[in-house]
């Protein structure tokens, strides 16, 4: 893996979120994820020991997240220029506002939407008065594992207990930010509006690179289906997907919020009892969330880490569970949702639902992705994981699924 990457003056980065009277003495770090598992940025784990005031030591396991450093071709495609700063603010002023309005609302302090990470601080740059994110950016939260949280695994998709507990904490992040806009408009347009503009991924990819990518996927989507309509649907699915990513921030509506936009396995961490029930969740990596409407992220949910057999079964259900859960959120913190009905609703996921069809079935290559595939070192991943990857059955059987599920639920064509 290489030598872990060393982090400047991380005290003034974390004291101030440390409690009353603590200090960071020192700290040792290590890469926290394998290759093929992050892609925008360098996971490190790291245990800081605190001294309290009165001398006394303690161990504090946090997770530093820094940008992709050693990787130009990920610098250039994740512009962390633009990712850090928006997933700082997820923490830093998101967060605390939501607590805020939850608990003004009378909601109990131990009932507050606890999907967050907990935040031990952040910086874009060495030099406090710098605007722009440089090589020394670091946002720094709890290590949640520590807590009994455990990332997905990408080759085992989420059974239906996992399902319904995610959808329920989906629900809550949508619906907390469209609360604060209707509730708090100021605040909102302040400290949360501007930070979660449109982003498109693809614009500083190589078109020939693009090119590729799409010309992979469609190789391996001609193993499943002798229907030329079947495949020109994906093609044009594609590029669908693709112009929805360079189009341009959206307006207010009743279901416009901040979409997480990679709500994909590896970005959840679950917890379980000693039975085995998933009982609670923390979701991660914000770098790309941005203003849309919330069903990007519960189509691209479903369609990319749930169990196909589960999906089929149960996909209407889903959507219920989800909008029950959203309602009851914003009825808590005391919004009207007499214009929130549910074939409202149905309709927005009719309207927007088939523009996530194209990003699971990308996102298959990467989830799906034969480990013997992925290089040893981050610094070496690049596009040929796509390439190595056609033909894969794996990734060409969940493909069929998704077109057949896409065709059956009504959003494919």
């Amino acid at each position: 893996m290489g030598e872990v990457p060393k982090i400047k003056d991380l005290s003034q980065v974390v004291e101030r979120h440390l409690p009353q009277g603590f200090t960071l003495e020192s700290y040792a770090s290590r890469y926290l994820t394998k290759p093929g598992d992050n892609y925008g940025s360098i996971m490190l784990a790291v245990q800081a020991k605190i001294r309290s005031a009165d001398g006394a030591f303690r161990e504090l396991p946090l997770i530093a997240k820094l940008p992709p450093l050693t990787n130009d071709l990920y610098w250039q495609i994740f512009q962390p220029e633009r990712t850090c700063i928006t997933e700082n603010a997820v923490y830093q002023y998101l967060s605390p506002e939501l607590d805020k309005l939850q608990l003004e609302s009378g909601i109990l302090p131990a009932k507050l939407f606890d999907g967050f990470p907990r935040y031990f601080g952040s910086r874009i740059s060495l030099d406090s008065r710098a605007s722009k994110v440089d090589r020394n950016a670091i946002l720094v939260q709890e290590n949640v594992t520590v807590r009994g949280y455990q990332p997905g695994n990408r080759h085992r998709p989420y059974n239906l207990a996992e399902t319904v507990l995610v959808l329920h904490y989906l629900a809550q992040y949508h619906a907390l930010p469209i609360a604060l806009r209707l509730r708090k408009p100021q605040v909102y347009e302040k400290y949360v509006r501007p930070y979660f503009k449109k982003f498109d991924m693809n614009s500083n990819i190589d078109p020939v690179e693009k090119e590729l990518m799409n010309t992979e996927i469609l190789k391996d989507i001609k193993l499943v289906t002798s229907d030329q309509r079947e495949v020109d649907r994906v093609k044009e699915l594609l590029d669908i997907f693709d112009v929805f990513q360079a189009s341009k921030d959206v307006e207010d509506g009743p279901f416009t919020t901040l979409v997480h936009g990679d709500l994909w396995i590896n970005n959840m961490m679950l917890k379980y009892d000693e039975e085995g029930t998933p009982v609670s969740v923390k979701i991660v990596d914000f770098q790309i969330a941005q203003y849309g409407s919330l069903v990007h992220d519960i189509i691209f949910l479903l369609f990319s880490s749930v169990d196909v057999t589960v999906l089929e079964e149960n996909y209407y259900n889903f959507l219920t569970i989800y909008y029950n859960a959203f309602i009851q959120t914003l009825r808590g913190v005391n919004i009207d949702t007499s214009n929130y009905t549910y074939e409202i609703f149905l309709e927005e996921v009719q309207r927007t639902a088939h523009i996530q069809i194209p990003h699971a079935i990308f996102m298959m290559k990467v989830i799906l992705a034969d480990n013997s595939t992925l290089p040893e070192d981050y610094k070496d991943v690049d596009f040929t994981v796509m390439t190595k990857n056609t033909g894969v059955k794996t990734i060409v059987t969940k493909f069929e699924a998704i077109m057949r599920l896409g065709k059956k639920f009504n959003i494919f064509f």
